[in-house]
């Protein structure tokens, strides 16, 4: 008989930051292509690679892809504090811009969700 494989919670979570990262890369490659009538390949990439990440799950390109967004989850925080000039004085931080600092901020959880899934998937193969 064929065993039913348990889905943890860690794997759920896992699928979440796949769907964080894909509708991410979808609403920027279709906010570029209604507004400037352009391909935008950064976009469509995200969306690829995630997209085939997603169907596939290799735990090795987790890490790498993990990684990868971590680094430009931290960028993209620090741009939009730049920006925005978010440092100054008298700033304000509108619904806009709590929105603008929200999007990298669960980027980099859901980027540290991916690297430490390499571990915890690694250790769940073991086990079984």
């Amino acid at each position: 008989m064929a065993e039913k494989k348990k889905i943890t919670i860690f794997e759920i979570l896992v699928y979440i930051a796949y769907a964080f990262f894909i509708l991410l890369g979808l609403v920027w490659f279709l906010v570029s292509l209604a507004g400037s009538k352009h391909f935008n390949i950064q976009a469509f990439v995200i969306v690829l690679v995630f997209g085939i990440q997603a169907y596939y799950r290799n735990r090795i390109t987790n890490l790498i892809l993990g990684l990868i967004s971590l680094g430009c989850s931290i960028f993209m925080l620090l741009d939009v504090i730049s920006i925005y000039n978010l440092m100054a004085k008298g700033a304000i931080f509108d619904g806009f811009i709590k929105v603008m600092m929200l999007l990298p901020i669960v980027g980099i959880i859901l980027s540290g969700i991916l690297v430490f899934s390499y571990t915890k998937l690694s250790f769940k193969d073991q086990e079984s």
